[in-house]
């Protein structure tokens, strides 16, 4: 189910990146907006069902007791359950194994619950590419590779003048969750360098240059 943000929320949110420090986004058990700041200073956060977590999920039946673990190691932001959990962590659907530096955009499953993980100003999959200068080929996850050939499918046949695949498509096609779906694109876009473009023509170009740069080959739209 699509999650929609209130305004109050989403004002929340925008603060919160004004402030120019990491920060995790979830909704709790009665659907609001919970936003935790990391600030400096702050080495460590624990995220589990009990109270003394710092982060709580009393209301998640699949969340552990303590579940998982935050840590600053050398300025960067990690993640690990070193076993603790009895689910798994989840990090951007691909199950988490030892511990792993999080990246601006993504997406944690502890139990049924999701947070994202929001580093404002700091793009984490890659270098920022334009147009002739796509040698340095951003590390893409599985899930943005399935997310990008499936908005690239309607140009496979004669590429220019084809109107790329919306989310709601893309979730369907791939399962993703269409909310996944749209930080995962907005998430490409200002890898690409494609942010300052107004909304419709940023998509297309982001299916235009994906296909361009060999991101993805028409072959596999299949």
């Amino acid at each position: 189910m699509t999650v929609r943000q209130s305004e109050e929320e989403l004002e929340a949110r925008l603060a919160a990146e004004r402030l120019g420090a990491p920060f995790l986004v979830y909704r709790d058990g009665a659907d609001r907006q919970r936003i935790v700041p990391l600030e400096p200073g702050r080495r460590a956060v624990t995220i589990g069902r009990r109270d003394e977590a710092d982060v709580s999920l009393p209301w998640d039946p699949e969340c552990s007791r303590l579940h998982a673990e935050l840590q600053l190691r050398a300025g960067e932001w990690t993640v690990s359950d070193d076993g603790l959990s009895q689910n798994g962590t989840w990090v951007n659907e691909l199950r988490l194994v030892g511990r792993r530096r999080l990246a601006d955009g993504d997406i944690l499953r502890i139990g049924r619950t999701l947070f994202t993980f929001s580093q404002p100003g700091v793009i984490g999959i890659g270098p920022t590419l334009v147009p002739g200068e796509l040698s340095a080929t951003p590390r893409f996850s599985e899930q943005q590779q399935r997310i990008l050939r499936a908005l690239c499918r309607p140009l496979f046949g004669d590429g220019e003048g084809l109107t790329p695949t919306s989310d709601e498509e893309i979730a369907l096609s791939t399962g993703i969750a269409v909310e996944t779906v749209t930080i995962e694109l907005d998430h490409l876009t200002r890898a690409l360098g494609l942010e300052d473009m107004p909304h419709p023509e940023r998509r297309a170009e982001l299916a235009l240059l994906a296909l361009r740069s060999g991101l993805v080959e028409a072959d596999e739209g299949g």
